[in-house]
């Protein structure tokens, strides 16, 4: 037995994470149970990203958080109840998965995993956003039922408000679209609380104007449309979506447009990049050399700021915690992305495109941050180097709303050479 599954069992957190686990509910933190939040000075900031690509970078070196928000950029509250020293590392915004496919609290059944929300914080992950919760066992993905999508999308957004594992903000309740909803069924989605409705199922062209009139509802509601692109998905039922299609629907997001897993023809990704403003979603579970083709295409236009990032997992590609980084890593190395630019594509960026309160770096916002820097052995120059020559970071702490969720040192990263200390608590 680990470690890590010794501490599990025994109620303690190994490297001082919240566990999986809630004490006396099963699933998570349940946000009835959050303490009162306290005020947090972070100095010795090597370099601070801002998530936003209009200044991605900041010169200040400290951060002040007060009541789970930032409050104060570039200050020295001494008077602040915990001290936080960066050691001279890289501070980003909490990393934004914008494609994750999730079921019930820290379970996966797509590979019969736990905790694996759990594991994504420790890579940096402090927020996440459903791109639809299809992965119940038996789930009949062939049927077009307006109930059935309804009713998960209800109870995957409530569970979620309630139970929040490890502290991770899961935004759950995206609606898979089927024939036969009604408007009045936009309106009760909206009531819920949802963000976003998906197409993936859905059979173009046998409702005529059904689909194009379920994208007007929704933008008319301020819910985010996206679309499953490219070909089939691992079940088979999905519907494969290029150009043509997209051009006539105008969603909002392109959904890994680079494959999930397999890609549209590279011929018609120019076509969405050049001839619309949509939100272009690069996956984990994608097509590498699509990816690099995409990135380059949006650098050669001035499109990067179009640009989200998606692990589009658990599925098949896996539980895969580290695929923001390695994406992270891919872009910035193979697609000649500055790393300060590509990080904002898994933050601010993502923020943006799906209408979230986080993902910058700024006074007023929710405190999420990661503190992350070069691994032994590693051969970059610095710390933003290390997604430049495509190598993975470590992790030491991980922040969600002002809350300390991972301290020391992430448990699925290797550990970074200098490690962020809290002088004061």
């Amino acid at each position: 037995m680990s470690n890590w599954q010794y501490s599990m069992i025994n109620g303690k957190a190994a490297f001082g994470v919240t566990p999986p686990f809630g004490k006396g509910r099963w699933g998570g933190i349940s946000i009835e149970r959050e303490q009162t939040m306290n005020s947090i000075l972070i100095h010795n900031i090597g370099v601070l990203l801002t998530g936003d690509m209009k200044e991605p970078r900041s010169k200040k070196d400290s951060i002040y958080i007060e009541d789970g928000r930032f409050a104060e950029i570039g200050t020295n509250r001494g008077d602040a109840d915990t001290i936080i020293d960066a050691k001279g590392m890289l501070v980003s915004p909490g990393l934004i998965d914008g494609h994750v496919h999730p079921t019930i609290g820290d379970f996966t059944a797509a590979q019969n995993s736990t905790s694996w929300v759990t594991h994504y914080l420790h890579c940096g992950i402090t927020r996440m956003v459903s791109a639809g919760e299809i992965h119940y066992p038996g789930l009949p993905f062939d049927l077009q039922d307006p109930k059935l999508y309804k009713g998960l999308a209800r109870l995957t957004k409530l569970c979620y408000d309630r139970e929040r594992p490890s502290g991770v903000k899961v935004d759950a309740g995206t609606l898979i679209l089927t024939t036969g909803l009604t408007e009045a069924d936009f309106d009760e989605l909206v009531d819920l609380g949802s963000k976003c409705v998906k197409f993936i199922f859905y059979p173009y062209g046998k409702n005529e104007g059904e689909d194009e009139r379920y994208v007007c509802w929704a933008k008319e509601r301020g819910l985010v449309v996206k679309i499953h692109s490219g070909g089939v998905s691992r079940s088979g039922a999905s519907v494969p979506a290029g150009a043509d299609l997209i051009l006539r629907l105008r969603p909002d997001v392109v959904g890994h447009i680079n494959g999930g897993p397999i890609p549209m023809s590279l011929s018609d990704m120019d076509r969405i990049i050049e001839e619309t403003d949509l939100w272009l979603e690069i996956s984990y579970a994608g097509n590498y050399g699509a990816t690099v083709h995409v990135v380059k295409k949006a650098m050669e236009k001035g499109k990067l700021n179009r640009i989200v990032l998606g692990t589009d997992t658990p599925a098949g590609t896996g539980v895969t915690p580290r695929g923001i980084l390695r994406t992270l890593g891919l872009i910035s190395s193979l697609g000649g992305v500055d790393p300060e630019i590509s990080i904002c594509f898994a933050t601010g960026n993502v923020a943006k495109a799906h209408h979230l309160d986080t993902g910058l770096i700024k006074p007023g916002m929710p405190a999420d941050l990661v503190i992350m820097g070069k691994i032994q052995g590693c051969q970059a120059r610095d710390d933003l180097d290390v997604f430049r020559i495509g190598d993975l970071p470590g992790v030491t702490m991980v922040i969600i709303d002002g809350k300390i969720r991972i301290r020391d040192r992430s448990y699925q990263t290797p550990p970074p050479l200098m490690r962020a200390v809290v002088e004061k608590e």
